[in-house]
């Protein structure tokens, strides 16, 4: 294999992100629902306070889920950060680091 392919092959092994367990969805999962719960309560208040000022387009059931969607689009990298950020812990019993991708610099012969 020539030296280009083996380190695509390395770039995209590393760009592949390991499945999150269970265990660690459990563990990620109150700051998800945290994050969740501060975008859509205050977009719900602001709903059924405009509603109540007779804004009559909130009344639309269409358009508040139009609204829910786009917010929700909108703040996506917000919700969905300690999913991405997440660093999964190695199991206890394996006590060797992470293999390491080989470095660009040729060895030198001697």
């Amino acid at each position: 294999m020539g030296k280009k392919r083996r380190e695509a092959k390395l770039r995209r092994k590393s760009a592949i992100r390991p499945q999150l367990s269970f265990k660690d969805m459990l563990r990620v999962f109150p700051s998800l629902f945290l994050r969740a719960f501060v975008v859509v309560v205050p977009l719900t208040f602001l709903m059924t306070w405009l509603g109540a000022s007779h804004v009559t387009a909130l009344n639309n059931p269409l358009v508040q889920i139009a609204a829910y969607v786009a917010v929700y689009l909108a703040f996506n990298r917000f919700i969905f950060a300690p999913i991405r950020n997440f660093k999964p812990t190695p199991p206890k019993g394996s006590s060797a680091p992470p293999p390491k991708a080989r470095s660009a610099e040729p060895k030198a012969k001697s």
